[in-house]
């Protein structure tokens, strides 16, 4: 279960609202006749360098990528792509040094295009402008929680690694899938596992790829942040900002598409996901 996402109002003076962005994915969803300007900075204001996302500019007839504000990397025709009318959602991935822009539900870009000089990305802003206003509503501000129930909860995934924070005293289960339920093949990640002292990588339910010692990784009283990556098939998994303790490559990698969550054994859970 899922609170309800605070909707974030913006007016049609172009200026920025920044907030920390914890992972390398953007979800969100957004209601404006027009120009829905993200920018993603080095900081909690506009930066120099800067990655600007136009969605439905020029009067709504185009979106385009745009670094340091000067020319356009990308620019393609996008007619009606937003609306006053409802909320529409929207993805933005931000790694490997280049930008990927697409709709909620559908993997492939709809613009992308590398960085000209990578920089660290921590801020995100938001704004209306050119006579728009909007509103909001990001996906990672939900609280999501579990019960004490082996069934997992899915979610889409455009990038190749998933930010999120968990609160449970043992047993945090991921599974990487490539639609909205349990699918062959399949990976699950077990944090916190055995009484919350080992960690493990199992494919398709069978034999641990991966299993290390990880006592007490887990707490009930604390929001732990963890990232894992999937790239090419080498999943890493680890605390935010540390070196992966939990690793393995899958000689037949395959595409991601989705996330499941939950816990069991006992545990119940608490998650924010940045993904």
């Amino acid at each position: 279960m899922a609170d309800e996402i605070p909707a974030l109002g913006t007016d049609e003076n172009k200026e920025y609202r920044f907030r920390q962005l914890h992972g390398k994915t953007l979800r969100f969803q957004v209601k404006a006749a027009h120009d829905c300007h993200v920018a993603f900075t080095t900081g909690a204001e506009e930066t120099d360098p800067m990655v600007e996302v136009f969605i439905g500019g020029w009067e709504g007839a185009a979106s385009a990528i745009r670094f340091k504000k000067a020319d356009d990397l990308v620019k393609v025709d996008t007619p009606d792509i937003v609306t006053e009318a409802e909320y529409r959602e929207f993805w933005i991935a931000v790694d490997h040094n280049e930008v990927r822009v697409g709709k909620g539900g559908e993997w492939e870009p709809l613009m992308q295009a590398p960085i000209p000089e990578p920089f660290e990305i921590t801020h995100y802003g938001y704004s209306t402008g050119w006579g728009a206003t909007g509103w909001w509503k990001f996906l990672n501000d939900r609280v999501l929680n579990t019960e004490d129930c082996l069934t997992y909860n899915f979610e889409p995934v455009y990038g190749d690694s998933i930010s999120f924070s968990v609160a449970c005293s043992n047993d945090a289960h991921l599974a990487l899938t490539s639609g909205p339920e349990e699918t062959t093949p399949m990976y699950e990640i077990f944090i916190g596992g055995w009484e919350n002292q080992h960690s493990a990588i199992r494919l398709n339910k069978g034999d641990d790829m991966a299993k290390v010692e990880t006592p007490d990784v887990v707490c009930t009283e604390e929001e732990r942040k963890f990232l894992v990556s999937f790239r090419n098939g080498q999943i890493k998994v680890g605390y935010k900002d540390t070196d992966p303790f939990l690793e393995w490559t899958d000689p037949e990698p395959w595409k991601i598409t989705h996330v499941g969550y939950c816990t069991g054994w006992g545990a119940t859970g608490k998650w924010r996901l940045d993904i």
